[in-house]
C-alpha cells in the first residue's frame, strides 16, 4: 500500500478486516452526518447512516471478495478509509466498465492533510491491479469540496444521476478517471 513520506506522525494504509468494523462504523456515521445532515438530521439521513455503515455491514463487506475496504491509521486511530467493488460494472449512465470507489472518508480533523491523496491513489492501484479500465464513483452535487478534491485528480463528470433516500432524490454527479 502507498504511505505518506516517512514520519513517526504520518498515517499508514492497510487493508480492513472484520474486527475494524466498529471504528468504521464510528468515522462513517460521523463524516456522512458532518457531510450530509446539513439541515439537520432527517429520518431517512438517520436510517440510511445506521442501516449502510452499521458495524454488522462493514464486517460483512469486509469479507465480501469483491469489495476492498483501505484504512488509514495514525497511531492506533482511525482516521480514514475508502470503500471499492471491483466488480461494480459500468458508471451510472455511460458504458465506462470499471471499479466503483463505493465512499472515500476522512475524518473532518484529518481533511486537506494528505490522507484523501493517499487513499484515492491506494484505490486506483487496486484497480489497476484488477485490470479495470477505470475508477468511478458518484458525489453528491452540493459536496463541493468532494468534487474539486477529484477535479484536481482528473476525474471527469459524465453526467448526473440520483441517489435515493426514503423516496426522496439526492443529486450526483457522475466522476470517472480512466486508469
Amino acid at each position: 500500500m502507498t504511505h505518506l513520506p516517512e514520519s513517526p506522525d504520518a498515517p499508514h494504509l492497510r487493508p480492513a478486516t472484520p474486527d475494524d468494523a466498529d471504528r468504521l462504523s464510528a468515522l462513517a456515521i460521523q463524516v456522512y452526518l458532518d457531510t450530509y445532515a446539513t439541515q439537520g438530521v432527517s429520518q431517512g439521513l438517520a436510517r440510511e447512516a445506521l442501516t449502510l455503515m452499521s458495524s454488522g455491514a462493514f464486517a460483512e463487506r469486509a469479507q465480501q471478495p469483491h469489495l476492498r475496504l483501505i484504512l488509514a491509521e495514525k497511531g492506533d486511530g482511525l482516521v480514514g478509509f475508502a470503500e471499492m467493488a471491483l466488480n461494480a460494472g459500468p458508471a451510472p449512465g455511460t458504458s465506462q466498465e470499471g471499479a466503483e470507489l463505493v465512499r472515500l472518508y476522512v475524518q473532518p480533523a484529518f481533511q486537506r492533510s494528505g490522507v484523501g491523496g493517499l487513499l484515492i491513489e491506494a484505490a486506483e492501484q487496486l484497480a489497476r491491479a484488477a485490470q479495470r479500465p477505470s475508477l468511478w464513483l458518484t458525489a453528491w452535487e452540493g459536496n463541493h469540496r468532494a468534487r474539486a478534491f477529484y477535479a484536481k485528480r482528473a476525474y471527469a463528470d459524465h453526467g448526473a444521476t440520483v441517489h435515493w433516500i426514503e423516496g426522496q432524490p439526492i443529486g450526483n454527479r457522475v466522476l470517472v478517471r480512466l486508469l
